[in-house]
């Protein structure tokens, strides 16, 4: 049905204006979306029980079994609030349009400088309460632009700032335990404000860490992860770490773009993608970007046959007619164009 028809709505009303054309397009064919999409979510809830979608923290590597049918948009290292905000207008909209049943955030949506040790130039003003509030203002606009039934926030590196900040000068503060959650008072979604109410987890390291041990195996067939290997060609990041699991992998952090696969005796193929960044290299918190090997992007998946097929979708800058700089993506039969630098 999308690659059918050329849909351009306003950036204001492309939820409305997407969802009249699926509902005249779905009377047409006698198709009742509304249902099919509450029975999907029927679906996946009881395919997962509580333990997929029961938490609002876990600690360690969840099990998401996804039906076929069910649509994915995963968001790469975002760096808020360097990250670059005309391309993330684009991607908003992007993800109105394409409305996805889940949502994974693969870590470094945060860049949380307040907390760095990285040298930190004059004049540049770092404010940690600043950046965990612009962080939940973005993740509640995605929520509800993107009508995802739950969101999986994969910890990376840079939000275990936080947590390395307490553990070092002063362990003891780390241990501090909210009495109400019955959980560490100074944690990530505890500073983020957001309860068990929320249809988001946050997914840390079996020890509570960053960046690292956390993560996401969807269908026993592939793992999200934030990652830490880095390798120095696209594609390779995830490779290396498809070797110790011998399963497919999606990998952030290095914020480049790239996709490898490969066929095993034992597990068929096994794919490996690196989804790129959503950040502003030029932000003054980015100074350790220097010529960077970066690409922007983001990615899409729809579950058929029992796996996820993933789609990477490259953020390009180009130069329009009018000799404008601009970046755009492609999706499908649409051109999405962020404004003029």
């Amino acid at each position: 049905m999308k690659n059918s028809i050329s849909v351009r709505p306003s950036r204001r009303t492309s939820t409305r204006s997407l969802d009249r054309i699926i509902k005249k397009l779905g009377a047409k064919k006698g198709i009742d979306v509304s249902s099919t999409r509450a029975e999907l979510r029927e679906k996946i809830k009881s395919l997962n029980g509580k333990k997929a979608l029961g938490y609002l923290a876990y600690h360690g590597i969840i099990d998401l079994t996804l039906p076929d049918g069910t649509t994915v948009a995963i968001l790469p290292d975002w760096h808020i609030p360097a990250h670059d905000k005309q391309v993330s207008w684009m991607v908003k909209e992007w993800l109105a349009d394409n409305n996805p049943d889940i949502l994974i955030i693969i870590g470094d949506a945060a860049d949380m400088f307040g907390l760095s040790r990285w040298p930190k130039a004059p004049g540049v003003i770092a404010n940690t309460q600043h950046e965990l509030d612009e962080v939940r203002r973005m993740m509640d606009e995605v929520i509800r632009l993107s009508g995802a039934m739950h969101v999986f926030y994969i910890l990376g590196n840079h939000e275990d700032r936080n947590r390395r900040t307490q553990i070092d000068p002063n362990g003891n503060v780390a241990g501090l335990i909210d009495p109400s959650t019955k959980e560490p008072i100074l944690n990530f979604h505890n500073l983020m404000g957001y309860t068990k109410d929320d249809p988001i987890t946050f997914i840390y390291g079996s020890l509570g860490e960053g960046g690292m041990a956390g993560g996401i195996v969807v269908n026993g067939d592939i793992d999200f992860i934030h990652g830490m290997k880095v390798r120095s060609k696209p594609g390779q990041s995830p490779a290396a770490e498809s070797d110790n699991t011998g399963r497919s992998v999606w990998h952030g952090h290095t914020h480049r773009l790239g996709k490898r696969s490969r066929r095993t005796t034992k597990r068929g193929v096994i794919r490996s993608f690196e989804g790129g960044h959503l950040s502003d290299p030029r932000h003054s918190f980015m100074s350790y970007a220097v010529k960077p090997n970066w690409t922007k992007g983001v990615s899409k998946g729809c579950v058929h046959g029992g796996k996820l097929h993933i789609q990477l979708l490259p953020i390009l800058p180009v130069v329009g007619e009018d000799g404008q700089r601009r970046h755009a993506m492609v999706d499908g039969n649409k051109v999405y164009k962020t404004a003029v630098y």
